[in-house]
């Protein structure tokens, strides 16, 4: 299995790179690591209480029922009904049939860990998911997108007219059905069983229908899926401390943003702002709740949702959760938690950095390797891959051409000097027409190496394309193309190599490698 630096993917994620390579971060900025499981386990196992316990369990089975859900998941919410199971919990929005791939990714994390850790600690660990459908990010959910042959970003994308309201108030309008059907058409499913795994239910709602998406899609590993509407009944003291305590969370907030910057990273989260309550009315718009609302004016408790700094620990306070998966930026902000975490006495779950992948058909290594260039190469300049085409040409045609620069200036060479005293602005003109030159033999160059790579059998317009595969946008592949285009093209077995692959204390960013059933014919 093939890893790629973490520095490449992410670099300026400062606190992320530093965290997964030098330990000293998790026992400064969080309550627990790896080393103290065994404690942190006793903690956790107490809280939420018996009670609540058996409440969420009714509600996860409820609800993941309604999904279809696979007997393994069935059972691991059984098996969290033992007073001493604990949880492996991470989240993400919904984003269109999946969002991108770091979101399988991050899944095949959670269930990585919970295996790694039910083996560790002795007692049963489950991985759940949780659906961050409160969140009203309409922009970041609405797309599916995946690169072309030719490297050419290609989008799908859906509007709503009340976009700006919660995702979980979303339906699946007939726009929603119209980009759900281009999708599928377009994408062209090697194996058209795998199409219906994306298929949305009679009744649906769209964060349903994402949620239904991944519970088929791990349906033998026992995910847990969960939104947070179904446990808001539940949450109603936690919400009531929440407003109680609000004068102090700021403090306490700023606290954990004063340790970051001592170390010298920049607060994700403004303190200030962060911390509070959200109201979601009846229409389905989202507004901070008004502190200084009386208690005549008490929204119902299945209208309030938490913003991003309450939401883990509002979580926390509900599930056995001994270990949280973050991607770069959550792992920062909930750096800034740790304070909050100690003045409710919610043992802080430890925290586990996603892993990550890059995925390449297997015909595009066997390419990379005859080129002699690493997938790492193509991460950085943009001239690499015209350099490495260069470079796999004939030494004879590249000389040639050398050559033939050589020889182009020194022809226009006597020119300079006659036009120069004819008149003094031609030099410059002089100059362009040599440039011009210079562009157009580079040009034909291009052309001549294509011409002799093909004659080796080796795709130069492939090769140029990779980079975008690779690097679309100039941003990390897993963050912008969506898992279902790989699936289209790939099946699903990478997924289960994914769960298999690596411990949860040793972040990796894997280099996919997978065959192309639509090239095998």
């Amino acid at each position: 299995m093939r890893t790629l630096d973490p520095q490449l993917i992410y670099p300026s994620a400062r606190f992320f790179l530093t965290f997964i390579r030098e330990r000293r971060l998790a026992s400064t900025f969080f309550q627990h690591t790896f080393d103290a499981l065994p404690a942190l386990a006793d903690a956790r196992r107490a809280c939420p209480d018996s009670a609540t316990r058996a409440a969420v369990c009714d509600v996860l089975s409820c609800y993941n029922r309604e999904l279809g859900a696979s007997p393994a998941a069935l059972q691991a919410i059984d098996a969290l009904r033992d007073p001493a199971a604990l949880c492996v919990v991470g989240g993400q929005q919904a984003g269109f049939l999946g969002g991108p791939l770091f979101v399988a990714c991050k899944i095949a994390s959670i269930v990585c860990t919970a295996h790694h850790l039910r083996e560790r600690l002795g007692v049963p660990v489950v991985p759940i998911f949780w659906l961050a459908t409160e969140d009203h990010d309409f922009d970041e959910i609405n797309r599916v997108q995946w690169t072309d042959p030719a490297g050419q970003l290609q989008t799908i994308a859906f509007d709503w007219p009340d976009r700006g309201r919660s995702i979980e108030r979303l339906p699946i309008t007939s726009e929603v059905r119209r980009a759900y059907d281009d999708a599928r058409r377009r994408l062209s499913f090697a194996d058209p069983t795998l199409a219906d795994v994306f298929a949305p239910a009679s009744g649906d709602t769209y964060a349903r229908w994402h949620a239904r998406i991944w519970s088929r899609l791990f349906a033998d590993s026992g995910l847990i899926l969960v939104e947070p509407r179904v446990l808001r009944a539940l949450s109603a003291p936690l919400f009531d401390r929440a407003r109680t305590d609000a004068p102090r969370i700021h403090p306490l907030l700023a606290d954990g943003a004063a340790r970051l910057e001592a170390d010298g990273y920049a607060p994700p989260l403004d303190p200030q702002r962060s911390g509070t309550l959200f109201v979601i009315d009846d229409s389905g718009a989202r507004h901070r709740l008004d502190d200084a609302a009386t208690d005549d004016d008490q929204p119902r408790v299945d209208m309030l949702s938490p913003d991003a700094a309450l939401r883990p620990v509002l979580a926390d306070a509900l599930l056995p959760t001994v270990a949280q998966v973050l991607g770069p930026s959550e792992l920062a902000y909930h750096a800034m938690l740790r304070p909050l975490y100690e003045h409710w006495s919610i043992p802080q779950p430890v925290p586990v950095p996603r892993h990550g992948g890059t995925v390449i058909s297997a015909d595009d290594a066997v390419l990379l390797s005859r080129l002699g260039v690493p997938p790492e190469a193509l991460l950085g300049d943009r001239d690499v891959p015209r350099d490495a085409l260069s470079a796999r040409a004939s030494e004879d045609l590249r000389a040639t051409f050398r050559a033939s620069e050589s020889a182009l200036e020194a022809a226009l060479a006597p020119l300079r000097e006659d036009l120069a005293a004819l008149d003094p602005g031609l030099d410059a003109r002089w100059r362009q027409t040599l440039d011009q030159c210079r562009h157009h033999l580079s040009r034909l160059e291009d052309r001549a190496v294509r011409a002799d790579l093909a004659r080796q059998g080796i795709s130069a317009k492939r090769f140029l394309a990779l980079r975008s595969l690779l690097w679309p946008n100039e941003r990390p592949q897993e963050r912008v193309v969506s898992a279902v285009s790989v699936i289209a093209r790939h099946g699903v077995e990478w997924i289960g190599t994914l769960v298999a692959c690596g411990e949860p204390d040793r972040f990796i960013h894997r280099l996919i490698v997978l065959e192309d059933p639509h090239e095998q014919g």
